[in-house]
């Protein structure tokens, strides 16, 4: 498998873990968008597993420049380190995402 192919199936996995954890469907991505908590989740996620490539990302969220991804690693990351209840959540997600990728 090449490595273009390896990260988009886990950037998919991803996508489909948020996606199932908010109750939406793929199509209706955007409202994460919307939920910065969900978001944030998103992108602590995303970075753990080295999938924030531009291309995949402006796809989906409409996010199209690399700065904008660092902020919202940044921000997802503050809150990280600040909120217990976030770090829970995290933690869930995480833990599914090991089971799957």
């Amino acid at each position: 498998m090449d490595i273009g192919k390896y990260k988009q199936s886990r950037y998919d996995a991803i996508i489909e873990i948020i996606c199932n954890y908010k109750g939406i469907s793929k199509e209706q991505l955007s409202y994460i968008l919307r939920d910065r908590e969900c978001k944030y989740l998103l992108f602590l996620l995303l970075e753990k597993y080295k999938c924030t490539d531009v291309d995949y990302i402006r796809k989906d969220l409409r996010i199209s420049t690399k700065k904008s991804i660092r902020n919202n690693v940044k921000k997802a990351e503050e809150k990280f380190f600040i909120n217990r209840e976030f770090r829970e959540k995290y933690f869930e997600l995480e833990k599914i995402a090991q089971k799957i990728l």
